[in-house]
């Protein structure tokens, strides 16, 4: 890209710092690069190599490779980019770099091209602006470029608009939380924190989680019966919960889709003095894992959402190749919490409060990439 995003040009000087820890603690040196081409045959084929392992498929040659990410909560992008580049950083002919874009859809959509033009072989997308985004992508793939779509699902064509679509298992998680509400919670109201408005991957997760909850726990209500935009963002959380209470009355639990801003929710309920519901969310942070040792409240995290990126690079890099990728597809995440079965993440008041420590990274590399001491 010509204009490096700032978030690129800050986080630029503490990767090679993060990229060796994560390799010292594996205890381990890039392999050899491989040879290979891409064989359309590489899907009927049966994976011979282990999931999260990248150096089997080390390209020979210099190889260029791109994540793009456009939307969302910044700190999330940041570990996301961080476990991305840390994983390019295991093959010595790969160079990585990302976009992290503030300009929309447009923008997104621009930095696509201009990767493609770049000489780009692998781009990792995130289609936070849906299938907007899809013709830009289709391009890319009859230039020859990998495309690998990730955490937001699109209408796309596979093998047309991108390789593969690497998720997380909406369907999985949704009846996780629902089974959970079920057993823990029995009764009450449920609300849906989500994403931008029209966030494709909050309106898949919510949608499977509707779906679970009627089936699973229909004893519990969804007030409202769709979800609530917040933009990911705490302030936005806070303000929108407060008018439910106003709105609605005490709440059983919360659900959302990006667990971190959900501090802004908390605060928002010990604000009007109300009984803490449960929370049931992805993608959490040292700040919310405080507060929940702090408030005791229950909760039932899964995550690991960062990790999607290096997994995806994984799956585009054995596609140039010609190989069969073993990650498998969708992505189930890890369940990180649950106060239920007395699984409680530490609050380590080391680490900055927007860690997320469901991440591969160790708490080394977080720090370096989130600024903490």
């Amino acid at each position: 890209m010509t204009a490096v995003p700032r978030t690129t040009r800050r986080l630029a000087a503490v990767l090679g710092g993060v990229t060796a820890l994560i390799l010292a603690a594996a205890g381990c040196a890039p392999a050899a690069p491989q040879a290979g081409g891409a064989s359309g045959s590489a899907a009927l084929e049966v994976a011979d190599t282990a999931p999260g392992d990248i150096t089997p498929f080390c390209p020979a040659e210099p190889t260029k490779v791109m994540y793009v990410k456009s939307a969302g909560g910044h700190v999330w992008e940041a570990i996301s980019h961080a476990e991305f580049a840390a994983d390019a950083a295991k093959c010595p002919t790969v160079e990585e770099s990302w976009y992290n874009g503030t300009s929309g859809q447009q923008g997104a959509i621009a930095a696509t091209n201009a990767a493609v033009a770049q000489g780009a072989k692998v781009m990792v997308i995130s289609p936070d602006f849906g299938d907007s985004q899809l013709p830009s992508m289709r391009k890319a793939m009859q230039a020859g470029v990998q495309v690998v779509s990730t955490v937001n699902d699109v209408n796309g064509q596979k093998g047309v608009d991108y390789v593969e679509s690497l998720v997380w298992d909406t369907k999985a998680i949704g009846e996780k939380q629902a089974e959970w509400l079920a057993t823990n919670v029995k009764t009450g109201k449920v609300a849906f924190l989500g994403g931008q408005p029209g966030a494709p991957s909050t309106q898949k997760t919510f949608d499977a989680f509707k779906e679970a909850l009627g089936r699973l726990a229909p004893q519990i209500q969804l007030v409202p019966d769709t979800w609530v935009a917040t933009n990911w963002d705490a302030g936005q959380k806070r303000r929108a919960v407060a008018g439910l209470l106003a709105q609605n009355g005490d709440y059983a639990a919360f659900v959302s889709d990006y667990g971190a801003s959900d501090v802004g929710a908390v605060q928002a309920i010990l604000d009007a003095k109300a009984p803490m519901p449960a929370f049931l969310n992805i993608g959490s942070s040292q700040a919310f894992v405080c507060l929940v040792q702090q408030h005791n409240i229950p909760w039932l995290g899964q995550d690991g959402t960062t990790r999607l990126s290096a997994a995806s690079l994984r799956i585009g890099l054995a596609a140039l190749a010609g190989k069969p990728s073993p990650e498998p597809v969708p992505y189930e995440l890890m369940v990180y919490a649950d106060t239920a079965a007395g699984k409680t993440p530490t609050c380590d008041p080391s680490v900055t409060p927007d860690a997320d420590l469901s991440s591969s990274l160790s708490v080394e590399a977080l720090k370096a990439v989130l600024g903490g001491t």
